[in-house]
């Protein structure tokens, strides 16, 4: 006896079977979509080694630090092999932190990451006057107090204010030979990301 024997004919002419595997076909549809819905959100939030985590056990405090883009090495997968990639770990928990880099002669941008991985300021050479940065960033408490007593220089600084206490300087300079990879890396190491204590 074959399965559409076992059958009754009686589902076949109401149509019941027929609502039967729809109705199966649905909850697989939904069951499986939920789960994929609740795999993308949550991967994120108990993913150990995402870009933050990288990046706070490569980063410095102090100084940019070029991040290798060599398959083996790689730090950040994924980065354009045009650019050079820096990055500065600046703890605003005690004291401000202080950047300053030079770069006149090519493309390059800045970028502050908080512990999200969110972009909380960038800018890029054309922001920047020849080339040049001088750039402070703040809690809002220490905006407060530098609003009270500014330094002379205050107008040709840029001022950052950001409600977190730790985050990451990225900077990046366009150098798709290995002549301007040179000079790229000559800009890093004079580039400065310390804490004005």
């Amino acid at each position: 006896m074959t399965m559409l024997e076992r059958i009754p004919a009686e589902q076949f002419k109401d149509g019941r079977l027929l609502r039967n595997v729809v109705s199966v076909v649905i909850a697989v549809f939904l069951l499986s979509t939920a789960i994929h819905i609740v795999a993308v959100l949550f991967v994120p939030r108990f993913a150990t080694a995402d870009g933050w985590t990288r990046l706070t056990d490569f980063a410095e405090v102090g100084r940019f630090r070029t991040i290798p883009t060599d398959a083996e090495n790689s730090v950040l997968p994924g980065l354009d092999p045009m650019f050079v990639h820096s990055a500065c770990f600046l703890p605003l928990d005690d004291a401000p932190g202080a950047l300053s880099l030079t770069a006149p002669d090519r493309f390059w941008s800045l970028a502050l990451y908080n512990s999200e991985g969110i972009a909380v300021f960038s800018l890029n050479d054309r922001t920047a006057q020849d080339g040049t940065l001088d750039m402070l960033v703040v809690t809002p408490v220490e905006s407060a107090q530098l609003k009270e007593n500014p330094p002379d220089d205050i107008d040709d600084i840029i001022v950052v204010e950001t409600q977190s206490d730790s985050l990451i300087a990225v900077f990046r300079l366009y150098a798709p030979t290995p002549n301007l990879r040179r000079s790229a890396q000559t800009a890093i190491d004079a580039a400065v990301c310390e804490l004005e204590l």
